[in-house]
């Protein structure tokens, strides 16, 4: 994948990768899911998406690849600990495959990947070209300009701006999620032959908000996204350990509400 990947592979950002199913994450997909197909899931990370998919499709098989191979050999033991078989994990690149004979696949997945690409058409282009005619590409990225949350805590507003100014001072779209049908036509693909929609992650309940806040804490302060706000100079140790507390502050208010918004679009490859 081209660039950096703003948040890395600390403990607090896994612990939110490894929540992700296919039901709470690629619900768009799951019309589309028969028996035998061939499945390519791009940036799979630690693999609990891309196994979820292998179990959906019996009778066909699923590729993970992402360019970390710490979190391929996590994808690969929650496989196995699933019993999962028809799927397989690589360190992989999608810029760097063929597109050709074994390559082509009847979906290409990716989840919350293009936000954090310097060069999102160019990997649109490439899921284009390995996906089969009569295919689809599955795609669903955040945008964080459209998160909101309640009550109106101190600091919250300051991590949101600070996170869309850290992920676009990378030349990253952290709020690609509204304009993914557009990456698509761009890559050359008619309108009529891409379906849009929006799904959220609501965080509400005491057992929602205490996860949902304390990863957010520790993210902010452990995590790569403090490494890239403190080197690229938008904001000090100080704030940043002000910004986690305002996490902590809202994960303790039992009427305490945090949404985060999806775009969501399917790809029909003619």
């Amino acid at each position: 994948m081209s660039g950096p990947y703003l948040h890395g592979h600390h403990a607090s950002v896994l612990r939110s990768h490894s929540w992700r199913t296919v039901e709470n994450s690629a619900p768009h997909l799951i019309p589309y899911l028969t028996a035998s197909i061939r499945i390519l899931d791009v940036g799979c990370g630690p693999g609990t998406i891309t196994t979820d998919l292998a179990s959906r499709v019996p009778q066909g098989f699923v590729l993970g690849i992402d360019p970390s191979a710490s979190v391929i050999e996590k994808a690969k033991k929650h496989a196995e600990e699933k019993g999962v078989t028809n799927v397989r994990f690589e360190v992989g690149d999608i810029f760097k495959m063929g597109g050709e004979g074994e390559d082509k696949w009847d979906v290409v997945h990716a989840h919350q990947v293009l936000q954090h690409l310097q060069d999102p058409l160019g990997a649109m282009k490439q899921m284009i070209k390995l996906t089969k005619p009569g295919g689809i590409i599955a795609v669903r990225d955040v945008d964080y300009s459209l998160m909101d949350w309640y009550p109106n805590i101190e600091g919250l507003q300051e991590w949101q701006d600070l996170y869309i100014a850290v992920a676009q001072g990378l030349n990253a779209d952290p709020n690609i999620g509204k304009r993914l049908h557009a990456v698509a036509m761009e890559a050359g693909v008619p309108r009529k032959d891409i379906e849009t929609s929006t799904a959220n992650w609501t965080f509400s309940t005491v057992e929602e908000l205490e996860w949902w806040c304390e990863l957010w804490a520790d993210r902010i302060v452990q995590s790569d996204f403090k490494d890239k706000a403190v080197e690229g100079g938008h904001a000090k140790i100080d704030d940043l350990e002000r910004l986690s507390k305002a996490f902590r502050t809202l994960e303790k208010r039992e009427d305490g509400w945090f949404v985060v918004v999806h775009g969501q679009i399917i790809v029909h490859i003619k």
